[in-house]
Formats: C-alpha cells, structure tokens, sequence
C-alpha cells in the first residue's frame, strides 16, 4: 500500500535535499525576485532619466534633421540603422544591467549559490493528468496563490489610487504645461506609485518566501520506510555487511591462531582467558601474539599444545594482558616483572629437559 502523506513523519535526510536541488526543487519566490527587479528598473530609470532624454532629444533631432532628407536613400542605409540601435542602446543599457545584476543576486540568495538544472525543463506527462490537475485546484497551494492574486491586485488597486486622487488636479492641467514638466511630472508621480506598491509588495514576497521554504520541506519530508531504504542504499544492506563483518572475524582469527606457533609462552586463566606471548633474545618487551576468551581461548590452548608451546596458568596475569595489551603489542611495563618470571622459569624447564 502506498504511504499517504500523514505518514511522512520524517525530516529529509542530507541525500533527498542534495536530490531535491539538483532536480531544482528549490524554495524560491517568484514574486520576490519581480518586486526586486520591478523597483531597480525603476530607480534605474529614474537615475538615468536625463541620459535617456537626453539621447531621445538627440535621436529626434538627428531624424528631423535637413542632413537626413537631402539624401535619397538615407532611411534605408546601414549607417542609418546602426546609429539608431547605438541610440537605444545607451537608452536602455542602464536600465538593462541594473535588472539583471538584481536578478542574479536575488536569485543567488534565494538559491544559496547558482544552480543549472535540467531537471525542472522535463515534461513530466503525470502534470496532463485531469484528476491531478482537479485534486491541485483545491489544494494549499492553489489556496494560497489565489490568496497571494486577491493581495496583489488589492495593492495595486490601492497604490494607484492613494497616488493618482490626490494629483487629479494636477494631471488634468498638464495639457497646458510644456513637454520638460510634463515628463518630470509623470516621471515622480509613477516613481512615487512604484515605490509605494513595491513597499506593500516587498512584505507580502517575503512571506511568500517563508511560506515556499516552509511547503518544499513538507514536500520532501520522508516516511520511516524510505529513511530505512535510503540508509541501505547508502551503507548497505545490513545481512550483507553482517556477514562481511564475520568473514573479516574470521580470517583475523585465522591468521591470530597461525602466530600462536611461534609464541614462547600461552597464560591461561585456565580456559576462559588465554594469551600468548611471543619472546626472543634482542627485542625490547614481550609482544601479544594471540588472545581469547572461553572458545577462542581453547582454540588458542588447543593450537599451543600441537605445536609445543609451553602453556601456564596464572588467571590475575591472563585477565590483565587480556585487558590492558592489543593484539601485535608489546606488554606495559608494570607487567614486565610478572612475565619475566614466567619466561625465566620456562627457560629453565627447557634447559633441564
């Protein structure tokens, strides 16, 4: 059966967020990145205004001039149309780059970094679906977007309003006035009204930001099934690793068991703990060669006594360098005093045999 949505109980794991953005689900607001761009273009052409009147004056000037109807042919030149692109160019250029720096930070921040992904161009043939389209007309999200409409449209109906009521006076006398205070009129009064709705604007973008950030993590929340299925794809399957952890046990023990040979001497405890050490004449201290406990230990006593290892038994000694001394080094040096009594006597067995 499948997992309904209740059932996402489960934060998203590092692999589904690093999945989620590289297929560009990401948290981002559209209409954040339009209020940013919408008030940089117009503070833009607002800065720049006496620069685009300026070359839309020379512009006129330069088609109205006598130079341009003396020459047949002049209207259809090359000369002609460059000079008019290079004309709107310097108009525009400003107002161009200032909305795409603002674009491009914006985004950056929203996205923490560039992102390019393929992902999001796919069409996805589940989208033409009648009965998913109906079920995502009534969901939050739809809620909320029509929401986010009524808001805007409310904005705007306001600003216009609150702007354009008190100058209606005004307005209707600039039929009278010259071109310079006309366009310097309307130039503040729309600079005004932008600024106004992009304020009302700017708040309700940012918690439509939260509020993006807030449903893509309840989208990408996971059930306790696929947390599980995620984590054996990325370690492993469990049975597997169990058994590759008693292979590894096993052949360590083999080749602990294939030293025991060439120990000088087995402590036992007498069965339950055995250690076997490994002694020759130059070397700085003992070395644990082997060591174990209850079957390992008869393993290793059992190994000792085939190969003529001599085996004693001293339990306080067996359960110290049992718990003290990893296997392949030498003993502490407060047990060298105890050991040197068991090698010493050793020895001396062998000399008398």
């Amino acid at each position: 059966m499948a997992q309904s949505s209740q059932d996402k109980s489960e934060q998203p794991t590092g692999k589904r967020l690093t999945e989620a953005r590289n297929k560009g689900q990401i948290p981002k607001s559209r209409d954040l990145t339009s209020v940013c761009v919408l008030v940089t273009g117009g503070m833009a052409i607002y800065l720049s205004r006496n620069l685009i009147f300026s070359h839309f004056q020379a512009l006129i000037e330069y088609l109205w001039s006598s130079h341009s109807f003396t020459h047949p042919g002049f209207f259809a030149s090359s000369a002609f149309f460059i000079h008019i692109m290079l004309s709107l160019l310097s108009m525009v250029a400003p107002v161009v780059v200032a909305i795409v720096f603002t674009s491009v930070i914006v985004n950056f921040i929203q996205l923490k970094g560039f992102l390019f992904s393929l992902e999001a161009l796919k069409v996805s043939f589940g989208n033409l679906n009648p009965l998913g389209g109906f079920k995502r007309m009534f969901s939050l999200r739809s809620l909320v977007e029509l929401v986010k409409s009524i808001l805007k449209s409310a904005i705007v109906f306001y600003a216009v309003y609150s702007v354009l009521w008190p100058e209606r006076s005004a307005l209707a006398q600039l039929t009278w006035g010259d071109t310079s205070g006309f366009l310097s009129f309307t130039g503040t009064l729309a600079l005004k009204l932008l600024f106004r709705a992009a304020g009302f604007m700017l708040v309700v973008s940012f918690l439509d930001f939260f509020y993006q950030k807030w449903q893509n993590r309840k989208d990408l929340m996971m059930t306790k099934q696929e947390v599980k299925e995620e984590s054996k794809q990325s370690e492993g399957n469990p049975q597997i690793k169990s058994k590759i952890r008693s292979l590894q046990r096993a052949i360590a023990r083999q080749r602990m068991l294939g030293k025991v040979p060439k120990a000088s001497v087995i402590i036992t405890n007498p069965t339950h703990f055995a250690v076997a050490l490994r002694y020759e004449p130059g070397m700085q201290a003992p070395v644990l060669v082997a060591k174990g406990v209850d079957f390992l230990a008869r393993k290793i006593i059992a190994a000792g006594r085939r190969h003529g290892v001599s085996i004693v038994q001293n339990p306080p000694l067996a359960r110290a360098l049992y718990k003290q001394v990893k296997l392949d080094e030498t003993i502490p040096v407060e047990l060298y005093r105890a050991v040197a009594k068991i090698l010493a006597y050793i020895y001396q067995q062998k000399q008398r045999k």
